[in-house]
């Protein structure tokens, strides 16, 4: 590719960013202006492109709600798009600059190479985010358990042992604790009971918590001495299902370790001979 076409590339990649800059000054609220995600919030109020985006975008409702209280507004769902596709136009529009600066066309196939991946990698991360929050709520809930558990026994009424356990962890910011204190809430609200466990259920999207919100909620209806070996059972299950993830977590950790100490032996091995061969 030539000078005169990669300066080409660059001013309309510049000139459209300008535009859109522009237009969103022009409609921007009293929040403080993103310049890496405002102008393609409005790139995506082009309706043309917002439907050929649209199926890949909807893909990621369910993470984004996961991670935001268990509902993904159409604002939220534009924000975060609009930062991936800001995040790969500036990655294109620096390695033009560069590209012209060093006189080197390549550089422009790395950056369109990298303006590809980036949204990707985006996407990931954010599953990655979801995946680690349901590994915190499992490996959690057999905590919970043990202490409700151990209330019940001593003879407290169980709605009150659960609410004295979530006032324990007040200032822990732990996405069980978080569910569990906001459907605690919405009880004092006047929700029934059905309502606020089958809402924790649903924003929290992990089967053992939607398994101990269905015994809770058993107890409630028929009451009797069947909750308590109902509890331990479910205790020792989720206890079981924390020691199968951790044991997991310590596969993956060791994995991870096997290549840099791979690394670090080869290094020593070179430090080591080195010096013999230069003796030779």
């Amino acid at each position: 590719m030539s000078g005169w076409a990669m300066v080409l590339y660059s001013a309309v990649l510049l000139a459209l960013y300008g535009v859109l800059t522009v237009r969103a000054l022009s409609i921007r609220r009293k929040e403080r202006f993103r310049p890496n995600v405002d102008p393609f919030v409005v790139l995506l109020s082009y309706r043309p492109l917002w439907n050929k985006l649209q199926p890949w975008m909807n893909k990621l409702r369910i993470p984004l709600a996961l991670l935001n209280g268990g509902t993904c507004t159409l604002e939220t769902l534009i924000g975060w798009s609009a930062e991936s596709i800001g995040l790969a136009y500036l990655t294109l529009m620096v390695t033009g600059f560069l590209a012209i600066g060093a006189e080197n066309p390549a550089l422009l196939f790395v950056g369109a190479i990298l303006a590809g991946i980036l949204p990707a990698l985006r996407a990931k991360e954010l599953y990655g985010k979801v995946k680690k929050r349901h590994q915190s709520i499992v490996m959690e809930l057999p905590e919970l358990l043990s202490k409700l558990l151990l209330m019940v026994n001593a003879g407290e009424n169980v709605m009150r042992a659960l609410a004295r356990t979530v006032e324990q962890k007040q200032g822990i910011q732990h996405p069980l604790y978080v569910e569990l204190n906001s459907a605690l809430e919405g009880l004092k609200r006047g929700e029934s009971l059905s309502i606020a466990l089958e809402e924790m259920g649903r924003r929290c999207a992990v089967p053992e918590v939607k398994l101990f919100a269905t015994t809770l909620l058993i107890n409630a209806r028929r009451g009797g001495d069947a909750f308590v070996p109902a509890l331990r059972e479910l205790t020792r299950q989720m206890w079981d299902k924390r020691k199968a993830i951790a044991r997991t977590l310590g596969e993956q950790a060791s994995s991870r370790l096997a290549f840099p100490l791979t690394i670090v032996f080869l290094l020593i091995m070179v430090l080591v001979g080195a010096p013999t061969v230069f003796m030779m």
